[in-house]
């Protein structure tokens, strides 16, 4: 209290007024004069010896001893208990404990007794140690709550574990002997075992929570230079295409242009012309007003054939200024603006490309669904024309008309993706079916009837199956097709793997119930067509390189 305003070393101003003005201490046994200074009885009383029975301060005569001064000396045993504390406080770190056996002041203890429920400094340690009855008692690191350590029921040690409550008790807690008890040593040991074992689990744990992190941080980094090259290679094809665009527009623009200066030139020529006339048949008509006034015979005639016959004037009924328009080279410019922008959004495609393969499925051939005449090897990854119907188990499954097989895998959601070494056949049908639609007789092909597929006949002929087909034209004949299917997007499409191009896409198809891999390698013809549908693994080769 005193201390707290002070800094180290200064005495606060309270201590000031309770300070001996003799010895330069705090008051003990304080009295005061008449003339209402304070003393301590010992100094005064010498004084009295000394100085004659007079004030040390002032002087002022004093016919007796002053009695003590009970309240001022109630203020300065306070004020030094005060002071006491502050300095074990002083003396004390943070967190360490008091010796409970010391008086003032109190020094820091050194271990406490779980037995005594006391702490204990080096001095007041060393009596308990060496006292016979207590040497058996458990001694600690510094406890500041011992309190904590007793039973509140019955003020005593707790020395016990029930593992039934799963609490410490005392010796008087014991109910009969139906607790499983233990000494807290015991315990102790037990659970310090299993807390290094939990401890090295939750070590474990966090380092597969960092890993997973690392994991995380990973992949994002591995995106993120994805999407930024993506972001590259889309911005430059889209920048490209605008180029394209302004540069077709310049070339549409520029015969307006044109056209626009040839017309206001002729019309200018014209207009000139026409004012150049104007002026003259004005002026002719002003010559004509000057002869009519004309009374002298002789003089109007000599003057009359002066004057330009009418007649010979330029007949400008059939003049008309030349407003034809030329949309031929526009109709050209605008054709080869389409195919060059067609051309830079294919390079689209191998962007989409790259992303697909993660999402490649192990498809497999469902030898239930296979026509007759299909042969399908053991590992059902492909599928040819055997030339002849053979004996196969009656299935619902069946394809009795069409030479096609669907694949075992159900698709029901999310995207799939996977690949069809097509190499030089001439006939083959690619896509999905729905699980529901007609395999039996005589099929027709499109999204209405639950096929959404692409086929390739007659050798260079290419057709999306829709309703009705649309013919699809292919700069080059695919070695390898690549066959994506967005379930939740609605959409197929189809690539050219060999060329990183796209073919075709089904898109806002409406899917319901299960979808399944469609494949159909066309009746061979002759040795024509014998080649089979190979499902590859999806791990497509660069379009420049022979390096998957």
């Amino acid at each position: 209290m005193a201390s707290s305003s002070a800094s180290p070393g200064e005495p606060s101003s309270l201590e000031k007024h309770i300070t001996c003005s003799i010895c330069m201490d705090l008051f003990e046994e304080p009295v005061t004069t008449v003339c209402g200074h304070s003393f301590c009885k010992n100094c005064v009383t010498k004084t009295f010896h000394i100085n004659d029975s007079m004030c040390p301060l002032c002087k002022t005569h004093l016919s007796k001893t002053p009695d003590v001064n009970i309240v001022l000396r109630d203020i300065v045993q306070q004020v030094k208990k005060t002071l006491q504390k502050d300095k074990v406080q002083e003396i004390l770190a943070p967190g360490e404990v008091v010796c409970d056996v010391c008086t003032e002041p109190k020094m820091k203890a050194e271990k406490s007794c779980l037995v005594c429920l006391a702490s204990y400094c080096s001095t007041h340690l060393e009596n308990h140690c060496s006292t016979g009855r207590l040497k058996g008692h458990k001694l600690v690191e510094p406890v500041a709550k011992l309190d904590d350590r007793a039973c509140l029921k019955h003020g005593r040690s707790l020395e016990l574990y029930s593992r039934r409550q799963q609490t410490c008790i005392c010796v008087s807690c014991l109910d009969d002997g139906q607790e499983e008890v233990v000494s807290t040593e015991e315990e102790w040991n037990s659970k310090k075992a299993k807390l290094e074992k939990t401890k090295t689990e939750l070590q474990q744990k966090i380092q597969r929570r960092k890993t997973k992190m690392d994991e995380i941080n990973t992949a994002l980094k591995s995106c993120k230079d994805e999407l930024e090259n993506e972001w590259w290679e889309i911005d430059a094809v889209f920048s490209a295409v605008v180029a394209i665009i302004e540069q077709a527009q310049a070339q549409v623009m520029q015969p307006l242009k044109d056209r626009r200066q040839v017309l206001e030139k002729e019309a200018k020529d014209l207009n000139d012309e026409l004012e150049k006339e104007i002026k003259e048949l004005q002026a002719t008509i002003s010559e004509l007003d000057d002869i009519a006034v004309l009374e002298d015979h002789i003089l109007f005639l000599q003057k009359y054939p002066s004057i330009q016959d009418p007649d010979s004037i330029k007949d400008w009924t059939e003049v008309e200024l030349d407003t034809s328009l030329s949309f031929g080279t526009m109709r050209k410019t605008i054709t080869t603006m389409m195919e060059e922008i067609q051309l830079k959004l294919e390079m689209l495609s191998s962007v989409e490309l790259k992303r697909v393969p993660k999402f490649t499925v192990d498809v497999k051939l469902d030898p239930n669904s296979a026509h007759q005449r299909l042969v399908l090897s053991d590992d059902g990854k492909e599928v040819k024309d055997g030339g002849e119907d053979k004996e196969v188990d009656d299935s619902p499954k069946r394809f009795d008309l069409f030479a096609s097989v669907l694949g075992l895998n159900s698709l029901t959601s999310g995207k799939s993706y996977w690949e069809v070494e097509v190499s030089n056949k001439s006939g083959w049908d690619l896509g999905v079916a729905r699980g529901d639609a007609k395999r039996k007789g005589k099929l027709t092909l499109n999204p209405g009837n639950g096929y959404w597929v692409t086929v390739h006949y007659q050798d260079e002929e290419y057709a999306a199956m829709t309703a009705p087909p649309r013919r699809l034209q292919l700069k080059a004949k695919p070695k390898k097709v690549g066959v994506f299917v967005s379930y939740d997007e609605g959409l197929v499409s189809f690539y050219n793997v060999t060329a990183q191009s796209h073919i075709y896409s089904f898109t806002q198809c409406s899917f319901t119930g299960e979808l399944y891999p469609y494949f159909s390698p066309h009746m061979k013809q002759d040795e024509k067509n014998s080649e089979p549908l190979v499902i590859s693994d999806g791990k497509h080769c660069d379009q420049n390189t022979d390096k998957p």
